[in-house]
């Protein structure tokens, strides 16, 4: 066998050992570039009616604790002691979530939120939920108008219970 006949021998094993697509140059594997399409085959590709939407929101959720008992001893000297009767006023059916101070669990469905200017509310939970909960606090997602409103929002415990307030009445003590 000739030189040159051992020489096409290596040239057509080497070709077929190539990438699809790719060609030997001078002993480097070059690709074939596919042309860059044009305005009209994008705009062909884009006429199909598979679209999809991605939706980017902010997702804001506010935890609402009992209190830190050590802060609660560190209170003023002369703490008032909460009074033992207390009577339901109307409020408003909406609080700022920024308001809330703390809440502790009370008979059945019922939360007591301490509100930082010192009112105290009674939050009535939906009938398939207990107070006891709550308490460890309660989860509740930040809307935008800053409000916790019964009958709108939910608030979520940390064991994974799920509850909407029904009502909020605010709680006085009496003379």
């Amino acid at each position: 066998m000739t030189l040159r006949a051992r020489f096409m021998i290596a040239v057509v094993l080497g070709l077929a050992a190539l990438p699809v697509g790719a060609t030997a140059l001078g002993g480097w594997f070059v690709p074939v570039v596919e042309p860059v399409p044009t305005a009209q085959a994008l705009g062909h590709d884009l006429a199909d009616d598979d679209w999809y939407q991605v939706q980017i929101e902010q997702h804001l959720i506010i935890r609402i604790t009992p209190g830190n008992p050590a802060l609660l001893r560190a209170s003023p000297p002369v703490p008032r002691p909460l009074p033992e009767h207390l009577r339901q006023r109307r409020t408003g059916q909406c609080l700022p979530v920024a308001g809330i101070a703390g809440v502790r669990p009370l008979a059945n469905n019922r939360l007591l939120l301490f509100m930082r200017d010192r009112r105290l509310i009674g939050a009535d939970l939906s009938r398939n939920c207990t107070a006891r909960d709550f308490y460890l606090g309660f989860y509740v997602t930040s809307t935008d108008d800053g409000q916790l409103c019964a009958g709108r929002d939910t608030i979520h415990s940390r064991a994974g219970t799920t509850c909407t307030i029904s009502e909020v009445h605010e709680l006085v003590p009496t003379n």
